[in-house]
């Protein structure tokens, strides 16, 4: 943990937000992933959500960008599968050069797409990656702008049903055919068997995440998953982080 990592990219952070709620159409700004957990160190981005009242158009987000001082790197189309539009940027340039400073990924959906996840959560109990990784911003984001909407956001994604975590469990919880490990041994095979345990360990996390009631939020750090956990067997991410230093026999 990096505390001046962190305090940087916040301070970066609220700029921004001023800079996206200049734009009137836009209802909240939410701060996610390392930096609003406190954690950040010199390889985190800043993510950064962003829910409109309406969609939004490609100078609708340049601007944004723009106002907040960036460097534009992409603007990503609308990704129809998962409801939403990616900008990657920088902000904070070294000495001057542009592109040189700390990486942005702005995601931006409607308030409308939030409606949705919210419903197929709560009401339908879909276990999808584009509703839990949304509802996730929700409830552990840092609220930089639009705070009733947030916070009324944010109660109602509260309420994870344990129908909600069964479905998780049912869609992640088939783990099965451990022969193969004895197969890729015998074939000299460490890439297929550590690509074997990678799945089986995602599987896991996933599950114990459901049942803990917590939305899945990614695995870019071990130790952020294992802290959400109350439910967990015990040292789970000393035993997963030394599987992948073993043999793959030893590591079964």
């Amino acid at each position: 943990m990096d505390g001046a990592a962190t305090a940087l990219r916040r301070d970066h952070a609220a700029r921004i937000a001023a800079a996206y709620a200049a734009e009137p159409r836009v209802a909240a700004v939410v701060l996610g992933g390392s930096t609003a957990r406190g954690d950040a160190d010199r390889f985190s981005d800043l993510e950064l959500g962003v829910f409109w009242q309406e969609q939004p158009n490609e100078e609708d987000r340049r601007a944004a960008i723009a106002r907040a001082g960036g460097d534009l790197e992409l603007l990503y189309p609308y990704d129809a599968e998962w409801r939403a539009w990616y900008d990657a940027w920088k902000v904070g340039r070294r000495n001057g050069v542009p592109r040189t400073g700390i990486s942005v990924e702005s995601v931006h959906v409607t308030m409308e797409t939030v409606e949705w996840a919210l419903e197929g959560a709560i009401t339908q109990h879909d276990p999808s990656d584009v509703i839990q990784l949304l509802l996730s911003a929700l409830v552990d984001g840092v609220p930089l702008h639009g705070h009733e909407f947030l916070e009324q956001a944010r109660t109602a994604a509260t309420a994870y049903p344990e129908a909600l975590a069964r479905a998780v469990v049912e869609r992640h919880g088939q783990i099965d055919h451990f022969w193969r490990f004895e197969m890729f041994r015998a074939r000299d095979n460490p890439l297929l068997a550590h690509e074997a345990m990678v799945d089986i360990h995602r599987r896991v996390l996933r599950m114990l995440l459901a049942v803990n009631r917590v939305y899945f939020f990614g695995f870019k750090s071990l130790d952020a998953v294992a802290a959400r956990l109350v439910a967990s067997p015990p040292e789970l991410v000393a035993h997963i982080r030394a599987a992948y230093t073993a043999e793959p026999q030893d590591a079964e």
